[in-house]
C-alpha cells in the first residue's frame, strides 16, 4: 500500500469514526430531550454516565488499537468485526431510545438512518440493507405495540420508513462500492508496471520502506536482489522495442515462477528487476540470485520461452543488517553490487561487501570514525562523478586479479585492494568542471588536477591501517622514466605498489568511455601497454600484466564474487 492509499484510508477511518460519534451524540440528545421533566439531577447524571462511558471506551479502543495500522488479511477481518460491533452498539442504542421514550415511533424511528447510513458507507450495500431490514422489522413491531396490534394503522402510518431505510442503504452502499472499485483500479494502475505486469518502482520503494521498518522492529534479516539484463540496449537497437518489451514480459514470467514464497518482485528500471526477500540471510539471498541467474541462462541458451542467447543476467545482493540499517543504504549497497557486477564482467552474482566495510572491520575502534568519513567522501565522489567511483571499483578488482597472478601474499593483496579503491579519493577536492571537461585542460586546470594524489594521501594519513598504501596513492601517477608527478620519481625509486597501480589504472582508463576518450579494443590496449613499457610502466610488471590479460581473455566463470 502506497502513502497516498494509507492517507486516504486513514482519512476515511477518521471521517467514519467522527460520523459515528456524532450519530451517538444525536441519539443521546433525542433521548434526553424526550425525558419526562420529573427526572432528578441524579438520574440525569446516571443516564449520561451510562451512555458516555461506553462511548469513551469505544473511542479509545478505536484510536489506540485500530488506527494507523498496516493490516494483513487476518487483521482486516478483525477490523471488519470491530466496525460491525460499533454499528451494532449504535443500532441497539437507537432501539433502546425508541423502546423507552414515551413518544411516537414513526418520528423517532428516523434515528435508524444513522446506523443504516454508516453501515452502507463502511460495508457496502449488503451491510446497509441488512441493517435497514432489521430496523424496518423493529419499527413495525414497536408501532404495532403502540397501536395495540392494528396492522392496518401500522402500515398506514409507517409504510414510508422501511422504504426510506432501504433506499438510503441501497444508494449509499452502491456509491461506496463504486468508489472503492474505482479506487482499487486506480491503485492497481498506479502500482503496476504496464509492460511486465509486475509492481513498479514507486510501489517497490514503498514496500521496501515498510519491509525494512518491520525487519528492524522484529530484528529479522531482509535481503535485496537487483537483477539486470546484460546487452539489453544492444538487443533493443537490433530487434526493436517491440521485441525488447516481449523479452521483459517473458523475463518477468520466468522470475515470478522461480522466486521463493514471501518474496516480492518489481520492475526496478528499464532492464532491471528487484526482489525483496524478508527473513532471508545474505547467503540464502545469494543462493536465490544464483538460481535465478542459472535459470535465465539455461532457458536462454536452449531458446525456450523465446529468450535470446545474447541476453544474460547480472545480479547484486545486499542484506539488512549486514550492509545497512535503513532502506536507502540497503538500496545503495545492492545497486553498487550490481554496478560492480557489470563493470567487472557480466553474468555474475555479486554480494556487496564494500572495500570500506572491510577496512572498517579491521581498524582500531578510534579510527572507525575516519573510515566513516572516507565512506562519505566516496559517496560524494559517486554523486559528483560516477566514472571516478566505478573506475576505483574496477581498478580494485583488476589489481586483486593481478596480485593473485603474481603470487603475492593475501595480506599484501588486501592492502593493494584498499589503496587502489581509494587512489582517486583526492579528486573530491577537484572541481567538477575540471573532472568532466570535454576539451583539453588549461595549464591552471592541469595544475589543480595534478594535486589530487597529494590530497588523497593527506585524507588517508590519520588511519593507521592504511599507512602502507599512502605511497601507492601519492605516487600512482609517477612514470618509470621519471616524467610523471608529483615528484618525478624514476625506476625502482617509485614504490612497488604504485608501479602496479600505474599499470592497472591506465588499463581501465583505456577501456572505459569518457567524454574526451572513446574506449579502445583489447588489442589496441595491449599495444599501448607495450609502447609504454620502460616509459610509463615498469617493463617487468607490464609484461606480466599483459601475459595475464592474454591468459584471461575469456569470460570469467566465477559464480559468486564478494566485492
Amino acid at each position: 500500500m502506497q502513502k497516498w492509499q494509507r492517507e486516504r484510508n486513514e482519512k476515511m477511518a477518521d471521517l467514519f469514526m467522527g460520523a459515528h460519534f456524532v450519530a451517538y451524540l444525536l441519539t443521546v440528545a433525542v433521548f434526553i430531550v424526550r425525558l419526562p421533566r420529573s427526572y432528578s439531577y441524579t438520574d440525569f447524571v446516571a443516564i449520561l454516565l451510562g451512555f458516555f462511558v461506553p462511548a469513551t471506551v469505544f473511542v479509545v479502543l478505536d484510536y489506540y488499537i485500530f488506527k494507523n495500522k498496516v493490516w494483513d488479511s487476518a487483521q482486516k477481518k478483525l477490523l471488519l468485526l470491530w466496525n460491525v460491533l460499533k454499528l451494532c452498539a449504535l443500532f441497539l442504542l437507537v432501539t433502546f431510545v425508541l423502546a423507552t421514550a414515551p413518544y411516537t415511533v414513526q418520528l423517532q424511528g428516523a434515528l435508524y438512518l444513522l446506523p443504516i447510513a454508516l453501515a452502507a458507507i463502511s460495508m457496502g450495500r449488503a451491510g446497509g440493507v441488512s441493517f435497514a431490514l432489521a430496523a424496518s422489522g423493529i419499527i413495525i413491531f414497536l408501532c404495532k405495540v403502540e397501536m395495540e396490534g392494528n396492522m392496518v394503522a401500522v402500515l398506514e402510518n409507517i409504510f414510508w420508513l422501511p422504504g426510506v431505510f432501504l433506499l438510503a442503504a441501497w444508494f449509499l452502499g452502491s456509491v461506496m462500492e463504486i468508489e472503492n472499485n474505482i479506487s482499487r483500479q486506480l491503485a492497481l494502475m498506479a502500482n503496476t508496471d504496464e509492460i511486465t505486469g509486475l509492481n513498479n518502482l514507486r510501489f517497490f520503494l514503498e514496500r521496501l520502506k515498510t519491509g525494512v521498518v518491520a525487519a528492524v522492529r522484529n530484528r529479522e534479516p531482509l535481503s535485496l536482489i537487483l537483477l539486470d539484463i546484460n546487452n539489453f540496449k544492444k538487443y533493443n537497437e537490433i530487434h526493436g522495442h517491440f521485441c525488447g518489451d516481449l523479452i521483459l514480459r517473458k523475463m518477468a514470467i520466468l522470475l515470478q515462477q522461480d522466486i521463493p514464497p514471501g518474496a516480492e518482485i518489481a520492475r526496478f528500471g528499464g532492464d532491471e528487476f528487484s526482489i525483496i526477500l524478508p527473513g532471508f540471510s545474505l547467503e540464502e539471498a545469494a543462493a536465490v540470485a544464483g538460481r535465478l541467474q542459472d535459470t535465465v541462462t539455461e532457458l536462454g541458451a536452449l531458446g525456450e520461452m523465446g529468450l535470446s542467447d545474447e541476453l544474460t543476467v547480472s545480479a547484486g545482493v545486499a542484506n539488512l543488517p549486514v550492509h545497512a540499517t535503513d532502506y536507502r543504504a540497503l538500496l545503495l549497497a545492492a545497486d553498487e553490487a550490481l554496478y560492480s557486477s557489470k563493470v567487472t564482467g557480466n553474468s555474475k552474482v555479486q554480494v556487496y561487501l564494500g572495500v570500506l566495510e572491510k577496512i572498517r572491520q579491521l581498524v582500531a575502534a578510534n579510527e572507525r570514525e575516519m573510515v566513516n568519513s572516507l565512506s562519505v567522501f566516496m559517496t560524494l565522489i559517486n554523486v559528483r562523478d560516477r566514472y571516478t567511483y566505478g573506475h576505483s571499483e574496477r581498478v580494485a578488482y583488476y589489481i586483486k586479479e593481478f596480485a593473485s597472478y603474481l603470487g603475492m601474499e593475501e595480506e599484501l593483496i588486501r592492502l593493494l585492494e584498499y589503496g587502489s579503491f581509494l587512489h582517486d579519493i583526492g579528486k573530491l577536492e577537484t572541481p567538477r568542471e575540471i573532472l568532466n571537461k570535454k576539451g583539453a585542460l588549461t595549464a591552471e586546470e592541469w595544475a589543480v588536477l595534478r594535486r589530487h594524489p597529494q590530497w588523497g594521501a593527506e585524507m588517508l594519513r590519520p588511519i593507521g591501517l592504511l599507512e602502507p598504501v599512502i605511497p601507492m596513492v601519492l605516487y600512482h601517477h609517477e612514470n618509470y622514466d621519471g616524467t610523471g608527478y608529483p615528484e618525478g620519481l624514476q625506476g625502482e625509486d617509485i614504490p612497488y605498489f604504485a608501479r602496479i597501480l600505474r599499470i592497472v589504472d591506465s588499463f581501465d582508463a583505456m577501456q572505459t568511455f569518457r567524454p574526451y576518450h572513446q574506449p579502445l579494443p583489447r588489442e589496441e590496449i595491449l599495444l599501448e601497454l607495450e609502447k609504454g613499457s620502460g616509459k610509463e610502466y615498469d617493463p617487468q610488471l607490464v609484461g606480466s600484466f599483459m601475459e595475464m590479460l592474454q591468459q584471461k581473455n575469456k569470460p570469467n566463470t566465477q559464480h559468486l564474487v564478494y566485492l
